[in-house]
């Protein structure tokens, strides 16, 4: 029989919140509950509903940590990738495969459609994220290093690659993709590169 990990309640909320995300990774979106959180967390029925009102509260929660997360690692591949935007994007985009792959129960609930009135906070974490790589875009046609093209646009094309191939990677594993190459980094720096040069001016 699984023995189950032991949970310290300092802060039940983040507690759940990491319970919840286990849950996610073993069984899915459908089969999480509020009623099994606090099962795993040997707590009462009811205590998760001094945190979350519904279900939907926990994803929303989960979708935001994992924004943040994502932001963290972005930011920190940017910053230590040469002052260049190319490279920049590229290693943006590794960061955001590798986040992919190493936190694949926050992604599942990242982009779900949600109600800005009742989670303003996702909204504007979520955003952030987009608006982060809009600007590298937009850095890059006011350098010459990209085409003048609707930068609204492009940048949506870059993410929806980058997240493309970060959904293939995890269902597939990355060398699926390219079988001759054998880690995250070539195959998602192969792919962009392909796009980028497409977009160079």
């Amino acid at each position: 029989m699984k023995r189950m990990p032991k949970y310290h309640h300092g802060d039940l909320r983040n507690t759940l919140l990491a319970i919840a995300t286990e849950l996610l990774a073993e069984d899915g979106v459908q089969a999480l509950s509020l009623r099994k959180m606090a099962q795993r967390a040997g707590v009462s029925h009811n205590a998760p509903y001094m945190h979350f009102p519904d279900k939907d509260a926990v994803l929303a929660a989960i979708a935001e940590e994992g924004f943040r997360l994502l932001a963290v690692d972005v930011e920190s591949a940017i910053s230590q990738a040469d002052d260049n935007i190319r490279q920049q994007l590229v290693a943006a985009s590794q960061a955001y495969v590798n986040f992919a792959l190493n936190h694949s129960s926050h992604l599942q609930v990242m982009f779900r459609p949600t109600d800005v009135a009742k989670y303003p906070h996702l909204v504007e974490v979520s955003q952030s994220s987009l608006n982060r790589l809009f600007d590298l875009v937009k850095s890059g046609q006011e350098k010459g290093e990209l085409k003048s093209a609707d930068t609204h646009e492009m940048t949506k094309t870059i993410w929806a690659m980058v997240h493309g191939v970060a959904a293939i990677s995890i269902a597939y594993k990355p060398t699926a993709l390219l079988p001759e190459k054998t880690s995250v980094e070539d195959v998602v720096s192969t792919f962009v590169t392909l796009l980028i040069n497409g977009l160079a001016a």
